[in-house]
């Protein structure tokens, strides 16, 4: 019997259990990143929408934030998306092809949402009425992303389809709807980025509390409020998508596969944990550190997701492409120089965090009396003047 895959003739160069640390270690990073961005735009249009100062305010700070978090969501999704076609090269470029005018189309539709954020972010003072059509603008071009990577990669997964699907349109306008676990794949990713959102609001709220209690308390509660209602919902989310699983694939994350279980259980009990510390911090009179332990938590689910994706996806694959038999010819001075310039990419990005922290610092908002605080909005670009009780 032929085999659906040839084998590739070039070694890899390392070991497989690096390359996918590696790419364990990106993806994590990319995929918070990309979750602010994504999730950000779309709390941002329903402040928008309310359009009270405080909501302006908060949707403010994210406005602000999205053009440097998105150029963080594409330099640390480029990793990831080199370490993939590595060690699954043959599967991925084939479901790239099929699926090919949607994917190359990623790049203009990104360039397009980048620039909608800068324009958001310099141009907030003119722009009015027009912010919650620009952040829709956003949202919607981040979500054909989405679509269109969740279609490609749920794609990968099924290469008996590979041919099918070229003999009927060999142009590659191919589109994975067919998948029943796209939907809810879909739908946890949506609520898991309102949720990271959520718990960006509050971590910019957090900051404001000691210029303007008010504001940064207020700011704190709608964030965790709004990450603790998504978890929730991407939970329920999650568990459909399990179900949704042929059962032998359902299987390895209930006892078939020592780190796919392993993943599923930590994940589960680091989202409950994270749920819990940021709920109790909004009644806390210091929930700073509530929230920051709930990131934590955080970071530990979304890696335990991407583990148990990985381990679904060996799964599925292993009757046409094992990684494991792969051949391996190390370049260390290769992998060394990667290493060195990723840790030092890390640490510049650091420093530009902080230098954008200091661009921008809370207000000193003078009070107004007992009753409350007056809320302006900073000064010069990005700012309205709007004021409120």
């Amino acid at each position: 019997m032929t085999p659906l895959f040839p084998a590739d003739p070039l070694p890899i160069p390392a070991p497989v259990w690096l390359l996918k640390g590696l790419a364990w270690t990106t993806l994590l990073l990319h995929f918070l990143f990309m979750n602010v961005v994504l999730g950000g735009s779309l709390l941002s249009l329903v402040y928008c929408v309310k359009g009270k100062p405080r909501h302006l305010e908060a949707a403010l700070g994210v406005a602000r934030a999205l053009p440097s978090v998105m150029a963080y969501t594409i330099t640390f999704g480029v990793a990831p998306l080199l370490f993939l076609q590595v060690l699954y090269g043959p599967v991925f470029y084939t479901a790239a092809v099929l699926v090919a005018p949607f994917f190359l189309a990623i790049i203009p539709v990104l360039i397009l949402a980048y620039y909608l954020m800068y324009l958001l972010s310099w141009r907030w003072d003119k722009l009015g009425g027009a912010r919650p059509v620009l952040f829709a603008a956003v949202f919607a071009l981040l979500g054909y992303v989405g679509f269109t990577y969740a279609n490609l990669f749920t794609l990968v997964c099924d290469p008996e389809r590979f041919k099918p699907l070229y003999l009927a349109a060999p142009s590659g306008a191919h589109l994975n709807t067919a998948e029943v676990t796209l939907l809810p794949r879909l739908l946890h990713v949506l609520f898991g980025a309102v949720a990271v959102a959520g718990l960006f609001v509050a971590l910019q709220g957090i900051r404001k509390l000691p210029r303007d209690p008010e504001q940064g308390r207020w700011q704190y509660r709608s964030g965790a409020t709004w990450f603790c209602g998504a978890t929730v919902i991407a939970m329920l989310v999650g568990v459909w998508w399990l179900f949704a699983l042929p059962p032998e694939q359902r299987g390895l994350f209930l006892g078939g596969s020592l780190l796919g279980t392993l993943a599923f259980g930590v994940g589960v009990a680091a989202a409950l944990a994270a749920l819990v510390h940021v709920w109790l911090g909004i009644n806390s009179n210091r929930p700073g550190w509530m929230l920051w332990t709930g990131v934590g938590a955080l970071a530990v689910t979304v890696l335990c997701m991407l583990l148990m994706r990985d381990v679904l996806r060996d799964a599925a694959l292993a009757p046409y492409w094992r990684t494991a038999d792969l051949k391996v010819e190390p370049q260390w001075g290769a992998i060394l120089l990667f290493l060195l310039l990723f840790v030092g990419g890390l640490g510049f990005c650091f420093w530009l965090l902080r230098l954008a922290r200091r661009a921008f610092p809370p207000p000193d908002l003078p009070p107004l009396g007992s009753g409350g605080y007056r809320f302006i909005l900073p000064k010069g670009p990005g700012s309205d003047g709007a004021k409120g009780p």
